[in-house]
């Protein structure tokens, strides 16, 4: 009896140290959790944010830039301030300028290897068959050619003539010049025009059927014909 009451008592006892370590286990189990609650750091504020402060960019150069702009063979001059812009235009203008020379030319050299049809002075009509005054030269040509100004001058008038058909009065500084019997007419009156420029285009009248200028010269005081001849030594006898 003795024997089994002991070993009675001494099981109790593990029994009671195993439950009291667990105890201990699980309240050391709670201050951990206590502890470590505690220093939980503290969240901090949201910082705001702010628009990034940009810095001035260089431009950098390539290098084949770069030598470039350092040869002065390859700098193209900038044009001084003074200078016009009607200046980097002029050679075209000079090259518009000696066409026209050109050209004006060209036309007097054409109107001049014409065929005289008619003469200056008094003749006998091939038409009319009767005597008559021609107080210019009729110069041949085809149908549509150009008539070029003889003189420089101002056209002061722009008419039809019953005899000569429609005509250009030119004004220069010492004579008056008709172009008569055109087909039509490239200048308008008071206009001012130069040696060769277009007066208008070589026509026919009633008197006169074949394609022609008509061309007299007058004193400014209006009180002579002279012969073309006289003036133009080129026209064509």
């Amino acid at each position: 009896m003795p024997g089994r009451i002991f070993a009675k008592i001494v099981r109790t006892g593990y029994v009671g140290q195993v439950a009291t370590a667990g105890m201990l286990l699980t309240v050391a189990a709670l201050l951990m959790f206590a502890v470590i609650s505690t220093l939980e750091p503290v969240a901090k504020p949201p910082v705001a944010k702010t628009a990034p402060v940009s810095e001035p960019v260089q431009q950098v150069q390539s290098p084949a830039l770069n030598s470039l702009s350092a040869d002065p063979a390859n700098t193209t001059p900038a044009l001084p301030a003074s200078q016009s812009n009607s200046s980097v235009s002029a050679p075209v203008e000079a090259v518009a300028i000696e066409n026209n020379a050109v050209a004006d030319s060209q036309a007097i050299s054409e109107l001049w290897n014409g065929v005289i049809t008619q003469k200056f002075g008094w003749r006998l009509h091939p038409l009319y068959q009767d005597w008559r005054y021609h107080n210019g030269v009729d110069i041949a040509g085809g149908e549509g050619k150009i008539v070029p100004a003889l003189v420089n001058g101002k056209v002061i008038e722009i008419y039809t003539d019953k005899q000569y058909g429609l005509t250009v009065v030119v004004e220069s500084d010492n004579y008056i010049v008709y172009y008569s019997s055109l087909a039509s007419v490239a200048v308008q009156e008071n206009a001012i025009i130069k040696i060769g420029r277009p007066i208008g285009s070589m026509g026919i009248t009633l008197s006169e059927p074949e394609p022609h200028l008509h061309l007299a010269i007058q004193t400014q005081d209006k009180q002579e014909y002279l012969a073309p001849h006289e003036i133009f030594p080129n026209i064509p006898e």
